[in-house]
């Protein structure tokens, strides 16, 4: 479930005042006034190279090996029309768990329906070095751009948690990328210029932990003249739902167009104009005026030049005399208190306050449940899934240290902060292993089951259960966590 979230745990961020704002400031505000021309992602001669016919069209790949490096795979999703005599835009995506398949599944429809090319990798995950993954993604760009026609000037990345930071660091210090859809994570924590400008799309749920620092990123990137739209939702951590990524993909290509790198479509337009119209109608209903706001500007700025804009600018000024600014300065104070409060919890956990912990989580459902704004619920359902997330971490670290008594203390706090988690089936079967319960590591595995645990790949392959791969009761939970799997995927696609 969870991904990297490394400026705020110690080990291994909308309107926002207060101190990430400096982490992005650290790269962003050396920036040149006029921006820089976008770099080709490859060559021209790329036009030229036998590409591979084997590979197939119009069904997902879940593993297409590197020539170079058989270690690595990435999975494939190539549009039915081609080949054709065209090259494609083409996404890059890089989940937190290696999963590439999971996003090219989810999204396929997507590709079809646009003419994309999608490529998974199965190598990038939370944990690694940049210089590691960075040669990790230059051999699965380098294969993927020898076999496939992609279009050089037309390459976007996107990634989910950890690997949306993976997805920006590709832009900012490889370059060649003309957008990137960052999902529930925002830019890795660097201190030198961007010497590029890319287009940026953010997507986060309103009750993901990360949710304040894809605002706070919004806003830097307003105020340094990216390109930019946050597109949030009622969601949790985790991968966008299908429409709100196909919403990023429609903002990218409109963008494309502005920028010629596609030819003028009025379709397109059309499109990314209901979609907000959609969007803002909805905000508004729910007197989510900073939503309304945000989306309002945002259609301004990508359609302006496009389309008709009159509508949006009419709306801006309606919503500056309705509750816009009102809504501005309570959400200002619900920032800052949800800051004070991940801030708390983490001095708690590293003073190893259980009790506090536990009357924390206590108090935040209580307060979410009888919050006097959907604002303040969700704030407080943020500050719980940040309390769940560092548990998570410090359970997590306990045991790749071989501390299962300090692992079972945190486990209880994070079990206790998110009680649907299936992780915390799969983290105590781990945590049993390592006090030699095999028998009790085989019942918390069915608990993660049960609960819908579906990485059947990392069960299979994690060593910590290797004193126990040969027995019947372990057999039959991967066969349920396949289930899962091949349940989700079915899901994922509907």
């Amino acid at each position: 479930m969870f991904g990297a979230f490394a400026p705020m745990v110690p080990f291994p961020g909308r309107r926002c005042s207060g101190l990430l704002l400096t982490l992005f400031l650290f790269f962003i505000s050396c920036n040149s006034g006029n921006g820089e021309q976008r770099q080709a992602s490859g060559t021209d001669s790329l036009s030229n190279t036998a590409f591979d016919a084997s590979l197939k069209n119009g069904e997902v790949t879940d593993s297409v090996m590197c020539r170079m490096d058989h270690s690595q795979t990435y999975a494939l999703y190539l549009p039915k029309g081609y080949p054709a005599a065209r090259s494609y835009p083409c996404i890059y995506f890089f989940d937190a768990h290696a999963r590439g398949s999971l996003p090219v599944r989810i999204y396929k429809d997507i590709a079809e329906r646009y003419g994309f090319v999608l490529v998974g990798s199965n190598n990038s995950q939370n944990g690694a070095a940049w210089p590691e993954t960075n040669e990790l993604v230059k051999t699965m760009m380098e294969d993927s751009r020898g076999r496939i026609n992609i279009d050089p000037k037309r390459v976007y990345t996107s990634g989910f948690s950890g690997g949306s930071r993976v997805a920006a660091s590709v832009a900012i210090f490889n370059g060649g990328i003309a957008g990137v859809i960052g999902c529930a994570a925002g830019f890795p924590q660097v201190q030198q210029a961007i010497q590029r400008k890319f287009d940026y799309v953010g997507i986060a749920g309103n009750h993901d932990f990360n949710f304040s620092e894809m605002a706070q990123l919004d806003n830097t990137l307003e105020q340094n003249g990216f390109q930019h739209q946050l597109i949030t939702s009622n969601g949790m951590h985790g991968w966008p739902n299908a429409a709100d990524l196909e919403t990023a993909v429609l903002w990218l290509q409109i963008n494309a167009i502005k920028e010629h790198l596609q030819p003028a479509n009025e379709t397109l337009v059309g499109a990314i104009k209901r979609d907000y119209d959609n969007r803002i109608a909805a905000a508004m209903a729910a007197k989510d005026w900073i939503t309304a706001h945000d989306l309002a500007a945002g259609a301004v700025r990508v359609l302006n030049g496009v389309g008709d804009v009159s509508i949006f600018r009419k709306q801006l000024a309606e919503m500056e005399t309705a509750g816009y600014k009102d809504a501005v300065a309570r959400q200002a104070k619900l920032a800052q208190a949800e800051q004070e409060q991940q801030q708390e919890v983490q001095s708690q956990f590293a003073g190893q306050n259980d009790k506090w912990l536990s009357e924390k989580i206590k108090q935040l459902n209580k307060s979410a449940e009888h919050a006097g704004t959907p604002q303040e619920a969700q704030m407080n359902g943020r500050v719980l899934s940040y309390l769940e997330f560092v548990a998570y971490m410090y359970t997590d670290h306990a045991l790749k240290a071989g501390d299962p008594a300090s692992a079972s203390k945190y486990l209880a706090i994070f079990k206790q902060a998110g009680p649907k988690n299936p992780d915390g089936g799969y983290l105590k079967a781990i945590c049993s292993i390592q006090k030699g319960d095999h028998a009790g590591a085989i019942a918390a595995l069915n608990e993660a089951a049960s609960l819908g645990y579906d990485e059947v790949a990392k069960l299979i392959k994690d060593p910590a259960f290797s004193s126990v791969a040969n027995d019947e009761g372990f057999k039959r939970i991967v066969q349920l966590v396949r289930e899962n799997y091949t349940s989700r995927r079915v899901s994922d696609l509907h």
